[in-house]
């Protein structure tokens, strides 16, 4: 019987985050896994004479739905709360939900099952979104060793894999922690923004410290090397952050990943060659929009092709500018910084200056307008509904004063963890066997500084890309009319199809009507000034090429490390090839960017080319809202209808055929 004190265990539609403690994942865990066992049991015993939609897909993608929310919601409770209970129920809880949830994936007498629905003569006549998910149900099963008679070693290989991404993800955090700076003198912090001078000094006093505190992290990252004015300090910043976990810099050898990347690279490539494949980036790939390795890259080298002439042209005018400002030896720690001055130059005007017209709160309700416009629904806040931190906010997507998914807005940083922007998913849309709708649950975490001593967050245009990127997410997410739990939601696609909604809705940023309506100055009330945004889309424009070569250098050093594992190179040795072969690029001798690329371990391996695949289809996607108005209501239904509507029952390229044809 379910225990009613248990909020855990309730039936409910959004979680009772305020009645949920610690003590209670543990017992929680142990009824659910009881009852998804005899659920299950059950399922294989009914099934086995004739296997059916409902009673197999249905009754299983239940199953997987409460097993996928309770890990949700032990992630977001045990990340955000402190203290030893709430570490505790992480430890009690994590490991034996992840353990269950590989046995279903390896269970032999369910894949029999989906095997023979997928092979019955009602499944010739399935509708397209049925045979889909079929068709991925198959392959995780696959790529969990139920297709062939594969050895034991595949569990190990496994269970070492997931050791090893942890482990690579634990030092880099570690090397974040370790590494500080502080400062007495502020003119040694000249050039920095004045925002960011207050948090150094709210950092400084939190550790007990007059003065400021410059802290390891990509966003400190970023701005020192940007704006400081001090050449020694931008060299410590890029030292640090270039040699993170590795065997050189400030803690050479004390978190290195150098060994721990070189294991994860051998234990993939065995799992994939146990499984058929060529190399692991091959597995990786069957789920993608590319079709093979060789067809990536041959995309990532054409794409590379096209930029050498803007290479060319920004290093000359990078090398002609370093002269009049007296620099006649340029250093890598050199290059960003005079590429941002260069860019002020140029435009007349500064990222964050500008970033006065983009407050956080009067930027995303012009965001949840643009979606009202677009689609035709509307993004209501619910206070009445309590969320698992007080930066969190609550919204009910409505259709016809209808709801029809719900979106939680997590826009900050945390204190005391790592982090980035993305988009996670409580809850994909699906129809239940009785034919109950079950609406989607969508999750924006943001990961933006926080604003200095209550002052409001301002965002400059990286951040604002971030904001539109992970909103596209979202809406993707929430704006699905699939009715199957396999094909409804974003983390049910493949990367390459993934990442489309996001790079899509980046394209409005870069468009002046509307950067205009979704400015405000924060103090006036303004909008921004037309002239200004014509000075901001040139500031854009202009020596972006430091960021497309680094791009493509991690997407090519990427993809080669997990298609040519085994011919002696390190990943050290792949990287530095590759990083020739792009060039442009700076390169100080005892860098080891590979040992802090957390896209190896973060869901992203062998696909981080999906970002610049999704963009060139986005691109033409946007192209039509360029001609009918950006914020044309039938061109968004459309882009409704024929993309976000069908999720995954479809591949992207026919969604955007269809979107394209629906003129």
């Amino acid at each position: 019987m379910p225990n009613d004190d248990d909020p855990l265990l309730q039936a409910y539609d959004l979680p009772p985050f305020a009645r949920i403690q610690a003590r209670h994942f543990s017992p929680a865990l142990d009824q659910i896994i009881a009852e998804s066992r005899a659920k299950v049991a059950e399922i294989i015993k009914t099934q086995t004479p004739f296997p059916t939609w409902d009673d197999l897909v249905l009754a299983m993608d239940e199953v997987h739905a409460r097993l996928k929310g309770f890990g949700y919601l032990l992630e977001c409770l045990t990340l955000s709360r402190t203290g030893a209970d709430w570490a505790q129920a992480s430890l009690d809880c994590s490991e034996r939900l992840h353990d269950y949830q590989r046995s279903l994936k390896q269970n032999r007498e369910l894949f029999q099952l989906f095997q023979r629905l997928a092979n019955s003569q009602i499944a010739r006549h399935f509708t397209p979104a049925r045979k889909r998910a079929l068709e991925k149900v198959l392959r995780q099963f696959r790529q969990n060793g139920l297709a062939h008679d594969a050895p034991a070693e595949l569990g190990d290989l496994m269970l070492r894999i997931q050791g090893a991404r942890s482990l690579f993800q634990e030092h880099l955090h570690e090397a974040n922690k370790a590494w500080h700076q502080a400062f007495d003198d502020e003119a040694q912090l000249s050039g920095l923004p004045a925002s960011f001078k207050q948090r150094m000094a709210e950092q400084a006093r939190k550790a007990g410290h007059k003065g400021w505190r410059l802290a390891l992290d990509e966003e400190s990252f970023r701005i020192v090397s940007r704006y400081a004015d001090d050449q020694l300090l931008r060299k410590r910043m890029y030292i640090a952050f270039s040699t993170r976990a590795s065997d050189q810099g400030p803690q050479a050898g004390v978190f290195d990943n150098g060994e721990v990347l070189a294991q994860l690279s051998r234990d993939r490539q065995r799992y994939a060659t146990l499984l058929g494949y060529p190399s692991y980036a091959h597995m990786a790939l069957e789920s993608e929009q590319a079709e093979s390795p060789e067809q990536v890259l041959s995309f990532l080298h054409e794409g590379l092709a096209r930029q050498r002439s803007t290479f060319a042209r920004d290093t000359e005018q990078l090398q002609a500018f370093a002269k009049t400002q007296g620099f006649s030896d340029l250093q890598p720690w050199d290059y960003p910084y005079l590429a941002q001055k260069l860019r002020r130059q140029a435009a007349g005007v500064s990222e964050q200056t500008v970033s006065a017209w983009f407050e956080l709160e009067s930027t995303f309700s012009q965001l949840l307008q643009i979606a009202r416009d677009l689609f035709g629904v509307r993004i209501v806040e619910r206070q009445d509904v309590a969320t698992w931190h007080p930066d969190v906010r609550l919204f009910e997507v409505r259709e016809w004063d209808e709801p029809i998914g719900y979106l939680y807005f997590d826009p900050l940083e945390k204190a005391d963890q790592d982090g980035f922007p993305n988009t996670t998913t409580l809850r994909n849309r699906r129809i239940t066997a009785e034919g109950r709708p079950r609406y989607p649950v969508a999750v924006l975490h943001g990961w933006l500084p926080r604003g200095s001593g209550g002052d409001p967050v301002l965002l400059d245009h990286r951040q604002l890309r971030i904001l539109f990127h992970e909103f596209g997410h979202c809406l993707h997410h929430l704006l699905t009319h699939a009715q199957y739990r396999e094909v409804s939601g974003i983390s049910e696609l493949s990367r390459d199809t993934a990442e489309f909604a996001g790079v899509l809705f980046e394209q409005w940023c870069f468009s002046k009507p509307c950067l205009i309506r979704v400015s405000k100055h924060y103090r006036t009330g303004e909008p921004l000034p037309d002239g200004i945004a014509e000075q901001l889309l040139v500031y854009l424009d202009t020596q972006t090429s430091w960021d497309t070569a680094a791009f493509l250098r991690d997407a090519l050093f990427d993809m080669e490390l997990h298609r040519s594992h085994g011919d002696g190179r390190t990943a050290q040795q792949v990287f530095d090839q590759v990083s020739a072969e792009v060039g442009h690029l700076p390169v100080w001798p005892g860098e080891r960017w590979p040992n802090g690329l957390d896209y190896l371990v973060t869901g992203y391996a062998a696909g981080i080319y999906a970002y610049a695949w999704s963009r060139e289809r986005a691109k033409t996607v946007f192209q039509r809202f360029k001609r009918d108005g950006l914020f044309n209501r039938k061109t968004g239904q459309a882009l409704r209808e024929t993309i976000f509507g069908p999720g995954d029952s479809r591949p992207l390229t026919e969604s955007i055929q269809a979107f394209l044809d629906s003129r």
